[in-house]
């Protein structure tokens, strides 16, 4: 989403890094000769008694990231992902327009917002263009930026979980028809709906892996995929999503009790289809969003 420094070298793809609760996650990613991505390293690391900056330097060195191209996502709570319309201005005032238009909806004030647009696909003529805008405080940015100088790393970008999974998806074979991704993290997860490698729905669940063993914690994430879907067909006056898929860390018979109660088509995410892995590079399920994140292919920010 946001351009920073671009210090790294173009051509040695992209680092994707995490920063979790317990630790941080690595994924270098390439794309070559346009065929399907070729993930280099990979790796999720503890902290273990280690303080993020320290962790993060550790890193750096490790991986060599000071000459890489490095991109980090924010976390759950850390931004806003506002649906609303596209003001009819010029393209170069669209960001001005849209401060004015999200500042109520926001819980700060505007001026130390960071704000960055995205279309929404699926339109209909004759009605204003529906766009994303996404917004984070001003510090928050400035604390990802900060942290990844200090650390020697060659930060292009910070993006967002929400594109990252966005990035996973539309390497799938469902997405030309449409996919709905659901993925579990630590504490979170997340609903996304692509087609044709748009974004057109994105979801924050408050249960991540370790809460689907909570009683209910089903039932709702159930629940959410149900009206992600309902609302996806009726809002976007698209076909029916048929396929669903599980990623991230999460109890093997999740699929099959999704399954039982839905009609569409579930199944867990293999990581063979979406990318090519080095000889011996395993990724992690911790990796899952992070390996979106190196996946990006915008050469600057949406």
């Amino acid at each position: 989403m946001w351009g920073l420094m671009r210090r790294g070298r173009a051509g040695g793809g992209l680092v994707g890094i995490g920063l979790h609760a317990g630790g941080l996650s690595l994924v270098h990613a390439a794309h070559r000769h346009e065929r399907e991505p070729i993930v280099l390293a990979a790796e999720y690391r503890p902290f273990e008694g280690a303080t993020p900056a320290k962790a993060l330097a550790r890193l750096v060195d490790d991986y060599n990231l000071k000459h890489l191209r490095c991109t980090t996502y924010l976390r759950d709570g850390e931004y806003r992902l506002i649906q609303t319309e596209a003001p009819d201005v010029k393209p170069d005032e669209l960001k001005a327009a849209l401060r004015w238009r999200i500042k109520d909806l926001i819980d700060f004030h505007v001026d130390d917002a960071t704000l960055d647009v995205f279309d929404v696909p699926g339109g209909i003529p004759g009605q204003p263009r529906p766009v994303y805008a996404v917004v984070a405080r001003n510090a928050v940015i400035k604390g990802y930026a900060d942290l990844m100088q200090d650390a020697g790393a060659a930060l292009d970008t910070i993006d967002i979980p929400d594109m990252a999974q966005r990035n996973v998806a539309r390497l799938l074979p469902e997405d030309a028809q449409g996919v709905a991704m659901v993925s579990f993290g630590e504490d979170t997860g997340l609903i996304t709906i692509t087609r044709g490698g748009a974004l057109y729905l994105s979801r924050a669940l408050a249960i991540g892996a370790a809460g689907l063993g909570r009683e209910g914690a089903r039932e709702s994430l159930l629940l959410e995929l149900q009206r992600s879907l309902d609302f996806f067909e009726s809002s976007f006056r698209q076909a029916p999503i048929m396929d669903v898929i599980v990623a991230g860390a999460h109890p093997p018979d999740l699929v099959e009790a999704l399954q039982a109660n839905l009609y569409q088509r579930v199944r867990a995410f293999a990581y063979a289809e979406a990318v090519r892995t080095e000889s011996g590079v395993i990724v992690p399920d911790a990796c899952f969003m992070t390996l979106g994140a190196a996946l990006r292919r915008e050469k600057m920010a949406l």
